[in-house]
């Protein structure tokens, strides 16, 4: 059975995207990142379809056909790139690796993501006893890298001072964290905001928005918290999701994320309200939580959506049905994801099955019933982070890349929004990032990848139009094209032979190829 992959086509100005004003634009004027940020139309002037027509299976040792269908369009891309400051390595390290770096992000990529604290971020409020968080230097500095280089910037609220945070334990009680636990991973990143400090975390909130919704920062867009990280109940086997606000007598951690989510929410929109700023233009994301696989149903709690890449759990979708439902607004979802099993921290098929994860994922939410489940069809889906590599021994930058390309060709023809890199230069080992470490001299040097996104950033980026392609061998081979480029992966170890669209070219193993289309 044949495979289609699908492609853009640059036949549609950006005029006829959503309307939408981004931070620094004029009303009435869509940039790039409000057209992201807001619903895109389907293009009137092609049939809405999935799948192209047939080719036939190329014969042993004749060329893979590849062939772009322009009157069947599944829609319009909103892909756009960015990253998340997971370190300071953007920010001390070598002076010249630092500026390669940066350098590099100017024009290709669209966002910087910054975390509230954490990652490389200072506590802004370490001392309880102070009545205003106190320390914004690490903050202002942050955000101010994604602004001087011309970056929409994000904040993602998490983490929080140590002192408003508890763990609920197996047997219902909750470990109140101390002060020398606030650096700890494997303390903090399992603990949530007490039921009775909410008021003290909705305020840091306000005051982070009023700092920087305002100039020079102009921040609009906002995650709120990290994987639900403390939202885990262990007796339950189950996250806290819900509206409850918990039991706020006294420092309990029980409250439900949605619950949370709301007073977040709730409290940003006062602020723009405050500073007149449009609320329509203020983008708030959730339920930013981890789309667990297991390599079979025989483990905890299976959903019925099964790949040939694994299990889902059914625990991240009643989050994100129950956080659709109950959600008092949103300007996105924002999930995340690995194309590894949780229980085998393996891969159950090839790299390249397993990065379609996140093109099911995206599939998955379009197909709820808005109904029941508003703004499943039409708030941008995002991932904050994404874990996608060949994950081999022998480490290879080349099949690195084609394995992130496919899955990005996958999460565009999905209709996924954007995609966050968790840091600029990977884990340094099994997967790498955009770029080479910047902590020595001669790093920031572009990776394989990086060339990538800048083509798919600049040439088959948000607003251009999707169209299907009918390839003969799409086991090997996936494309996605516009007009005037098409990027061809091969999925395989061995050279191949294609014509593409009747124009005759070879890729060499992993090749990700960015060629000049040819007119049909």
């Amino acid at each position: 059975m044949l495979l289609y992959v699908y492609v853009l086509i640059l036949s549609v100005s950006c005029s006829t995207i959503g309307a939408g004003v981004a931070s620094g634009q004029k009303h009435g004027t869509a940039s790039p990142t409000a057209q992201a940020m807001n619903g895109t139309p389907t293009p009137t002037t092609v049939v809405k379809c999935l799948d192209a027509p047939d080719l036939p299976a190329n014969q042993p040792n004749e060329p893979i056909q590849v062939q772009v269908n322009q009157q069947c369009s599944p829609g319009i891309s909103q892909y756009q790139a960015g990253l998340s400051q997971i370190d300071n390595t953007l920010l001390y390290g070598d002076a010249g690796a630092m500026s390669r770096a940066n350098n590099l992000m100017k024009g290709t990529l669209a966002y910087e993501n910054i975390p509230l604290m954490a990652w490389g971020g200072v506590d802004p409020w370490p001392d309880p006893g102070m009545p205003e968080p106190s320390d914004w230097s690490s903050l202002d500095q942050r955000v101010m890298h994604a602004v001087n280089l011309g970056l929409t910037p994000v904040i993602t609220l998490a983490e929080a001072p140590w002192w408003m945070k508890g763990q609920l334990q197996g047997d219902g009680s909750t470990r109140v964290m101390t002060a020398k636990d606030e650096w700890d991973p494997k303390i903090t990143y399992g603990t949530r905001i007490l039921d009775n400090k909410m008021d003290a975390w909705v305020h840091l909130v306000q005051r982070t928005a009023e700092r920087y919704m305002a100039p020079p920062y102009n921040v609009r867009i906002f995650q709120v918290w990290n994987e639900l990280k403390g939202y885990f109940d262990p007796k339950l086997d189950n996250y806290d999701f819900t509206i409850s606000p918990g039991r706020p007598d006294g420092p309990n951690a029980s409250h439900g994320y949605t619950y949370m989510y709301n007073r977040v929410y709730a409290a940003l929109m006062q602020v723009a309200q405050s500073k007149q700023i449009d609320q329509t233009m203020i983008k708030v994301g959730g339920p930013y939580v981890f789309m667990d696989t297991w390599s079979s149903t025989q483990q905890s709690d299976p959903s019925n959506v099964i790949k040939k890449f694994g299990v889902f759990d059914q625990r991240p979708f009643d989050v994100i049905q129950y956080w659709l439902q109950h959600k008092t607004g949103a300007g996105f979802i924002t999930i995340d994801g690995s194309i590894e099993n949780r229980d085998t921290h393996k891969l159950l098929a090839d790299p390249f099955t397993g990065s379609e994860i996140y093109g099911e994922i995206v599939k998955w939410i379009r197909g709820l019933n808005p109904t029941f489940y508003p703004g499943s069809t039409t708030l941008p889906i995002w991932l904050a982070e994404w874990f996608t590599s060949p994950y081999i021994d022998n480490f290879n930058d080349v099949y690195d890349n084609a394995v992130k390309s496919y899955a990005m060709v996958k999460f565009i023809a999905a209709g996924g929004s954007v995609a966050l890199s968790w840091g600029g230069s990977g884990d340094g080992s099994s997967d790498q990032g955009y770029w080479s470490p910047t902590n020595y001299a001669g790093g920031g040097v572009a990776h394989p990848w990086y060339d990538t996104v800048k083509a798919l950033s600049t040439d088959f980026g948000v607003g251009k139009v999707l169209y299907a392609v009918s390839v003969s061998d799409a086991h090997q081979v996936a494309a996605l094209a516009t007009d005037q480029k098409i990027i061809i992966i091969n999925k395989t170890d061995k050279t191949l032979a294609l014509t593409v669209n009747g124009t005759a070219t070879t890729l060499t193993p992993y090749q990700v190829l960015v060629m000049d289309s040819t007119h049909q």
